[in-house]
């Protein structure tokens, strides 16, 4: 699979993608999520890429890690240090679930079918979090599904890489998913590339 390089104009993050990959960056005020809250009018997300008639999607969230803890229960009150993961203090399976729990609840009316966590390991230098999932799509129609694909039940598999390198407080977090009979084919490779690619950057301007 054929790749591009996306490098953030506002100097936030450079991703590789699949050359055939539509990319929308946000840049409206409305749609770019609160530096405090992380909340925006589309939730967390700052960028967006993918091929709809694959259903094949990339997306890059930001938001303060501090308030992913907060929003969990956690006393931050004694200013943890936050400038790894394992110095927060929770394992990877914790961690990799309350971001995905964050980033169901930006999106109401999704697919509601449980979210299976396959995997979650932190970097050797503890700045990023690797994880993967695999969620049930909900069919409406079976039997379309096994003429169609050759199978009764449809799962999504989405790869995710978070980290807090950036040194200004934020988590960043891409979420690369494919429907997993084309993860099986060569659309699977392309997407750990563009996981293994993803660099928070911080250099605001450059």
């Amino acid at each position: 699979v054929e790749m591009k390089t996306f490098t953030d104009p506002k100097g936030m993050f450079r991703i590789d993608i699949p050359k055939r990959f539509y990319a929308i960056r946000r840049s409206a005020k409305g749609d770019l999520p609160d530096e405090q809250t992380g909340k925006g009018r589309r939730g967390s997300s700052i960028f967006t890429a993918g091929d709809l008639s694959k259903a094949e999607i990339v997306a890059v969230e930001r938001y303060p890690i501090a308030t992913l803890l907060l929003e969990n229960g956690f006393d931050i009150s004694q200013e943890p240090d936050l400038s790894t993961f394992p110095k927060i203090g929770i394992n990877p399976t914790a961690v990799a679930t309350l971001i995905n729990l964050r980033r169901e609840r930006d999106r109401p009316g999704q697919n509601k079918t449980p979210t299976k966590l396959l995997s979650a390991q932190y970097s050797q230098d503890g700045t990023a979090l690797y994880f993967q999932m695999r969620t049930e799509i909900e069919a409406q129609k079976p039997d379309l599904l096994m003429e169609t694909y050759g199978v009764s039940q449809l799962f999504r598999i989405t790869l995710a890489k978070a980290t807090i390198n950036s040194q200004d407080g934020q988590l960043m977090a891409v979420f690369a998913s494919a429907l997993e009979t084309d993860y099986d084919g060569p659309d699977g490779p392309a997407l750990q590339q563009t996981i293994q690619s993803f660099q928070a950057t911080n250099n605001p301007g450059q």
